[in-house]
C-alpha cells in the first residue's frame, strides 16, 4: 500500500508539472493584450508599458515560464488574476467551497441512488421494473446537463414554482440574514452561526442544481451497478454457494453485492471529473457563485492565471478522488491485492 501510494503522489506531481506547462504556454498563445486587460478601458501607453513590466511580459516567454514554476512549486503561488487584481488562490479558496457544495450532495446522491437503482434493478432481472430502469438510465446518461438544467427551470420554476429560479440565496436574505464567512460552505456556516431561516433557503435554491448534477452520473452507476451484479450472480462460486442452501436475498445482497462493487467505485471516481465539468455549465445556468462562474469571466477576460489556476486544481482533484477509489477497491476486493 505505501508502494501504491508513493507511485500514486509521483504521478501526480508528474501530472500537475505537465499540466501547469500545457496550459502555461497554451493561455500564452491566445490573442489579445493582456497587459491592456490588466489596466482597463481606456489606458494610456505608458500605463500599459507599466503592467507589462510588472506582470514580466516583457521577458522571454522561457523566462516567464521558469519565475511561474518557480512561483508555483516553492510557494504554491498561481498569480494575480488579471481581473480582480488578487491572488489566484485565494479567489479559488472563496469560490471552491461554493462549487463543492453543489459536488458533494449530486455525488452522494448519485452514488446512493445509483447503487439502489441498481442492485433492485438486478435483483427483479427481466421483470417490467428492470425494462423501466434500463430505459431510464439510457435516458439520463444520454440527455445534455445544459438542457437539462434549462429543462428543470421551465418545470419546477416557470410551471410549478416550487424551486426558484438561480441564485445561491434569496436576493432580500442577504440583508436581513446575511451569511456569515466561516468556513466557505453556506451550509455549514448558517448551521454554526445559528442562521437557520438563510440554511433553508440556501438549501431549496442547491435542489435544482444538485438535480441537474447527479441524473447523468447516476445512470452511470445504476447502469454498471447492475449489469456487473448480473455478470457477478452467474459465477463459480455463487453457484456453489446457492447449491450449498444460503438463501437467495444473502447471496444477492451480501456476496454478490460486495464482489461486484469494485467496478463500480472505479465509475464513481470518474463521476467526480464528470460532475466537476458540469458544474461549469450548472452554475452559469442557475447564476451560482462557484469556480465555473469564475472560469466563465477568466476566459472571457483572457485571466491566463485564473485558467490556468483553475485547470490545475481541477486536474489534482481528479487524481485524488482516483487514488481515493483505487484504494477503497483494494479494501473492498482483496484479489486486487
Amino acid at each position: 500500500m505505501i508502494l501504491f501510494l508513493a507511485k500514486r503522489f509521483t504521478g501526480l506531481i508528474l501530472l500537475l508539472v505537465a499540466l501547469s506547462t500545457l496550459v502555461f504556454f497554451f493561455t500564452r498563445s491566445l490573442p489579445g493584450d493582456v497587459a491592456a486587460l490588466y489596466i482597463g478601458g481606456n489606458a494610456k501607453p505608458e500605463q500599459i508599458e507599466r503592467a507589462r513590466i510588472e506582470l514580466g511580459l516583457d521577458k522571454p516567454l522561457v523566462v516567464q515560464y521558469k519565475r511561474y514554476m518557480e512561483r508555483l512549486i516553492f510557494h504554491a503561488d498561481m498569480g494575480v488574476s488579471l481581473r480582480t487584481h488578487r491572488p489566484v488562490f485565494q479567489d479559488l479558496l472563496e469560490k471552491i467551497p461554493m462549487s463543492f457544495e453543489l459536488v458533494f450532495w449530486a455525488l452522494l446522491f448519485a452514488t446512493l441512488g445509483g447503487v439502489f437503482i441498481g442492485v433492485i434493478s438486478a435483483y427483479h432481472h427481466g421483470t417490467p421494473f428492470d425494462g423501466a430502469v434500463k430505459w431510464f438510465t439510457s435516458a439520463a446518461v444520454s440527455i445534455p446537463i445544459f438542457f437539462l438544467a434549462l429543462l428543470l427551470q421551465l418545470i419546477f420554476f416557470n410551471i410549478l414554482g416550487w424551486f426558484p429560479l438561480q441564485g445561491r440565496i434569496d436576493s432580500f436574505l442577504e440583508f436581513t440574514h446575511p451569511i456569515a464567512h466561516v468556513t466557505g460552505f453556506s451550509m455549514i456556516d448558517t448551521l454554526i452561526t445559528g442562521n437557520f431561516q438563510a440554511f433553508f433557503n440556501v438549501l431549496w435554491h442547491m435542489v435544482l442544481p444538485v438535480a441537474a448534477l447527479l441524473v447523468g452520473p447516476l445512470g452511470i452507476i445504476a447502469r454498471l451497478t447492475r449489469s456487473s451484479l448480473l455478470e457477478v450472480m452467474q459465477q463459480d462460486f455463487i453457484l456453489s454457494a446457492r447449491a450449498s442452501g444460503i438463501s437467495e436475498p444473502v447471496l444477492f445482497f451480501y456476496y454478490g453485492l460486495r464482489n461486484a462493487l469494485s467496478p463500480v467505485l472505479t465509475v464513481i471516481g470518474l463521476s467526480v471529473a464528470l460532475i466537476l465539468m458540469a458544474t461549469f455549465y450548472v452554475e452559469m445556468i442557475f447564476n451560482w457563485p462557484g469556480i465555473g462562474f469564475y472560469a466563465l469571466a477568466g476566459i472571457m477576460s483572457l485571466d491566463y492565471p485564473a485558467i490556468t489556476g483553475i485547470a490545475l486544481m481541477v486536474g489534482a482533484i481528479y487524481v485524488v478522488a482516483n487514488t481515493l477509489t483505487d484504494i477503497l477497491r483494494r479494501v473492498i476486493d482483496p484479489r486486487i491485492k
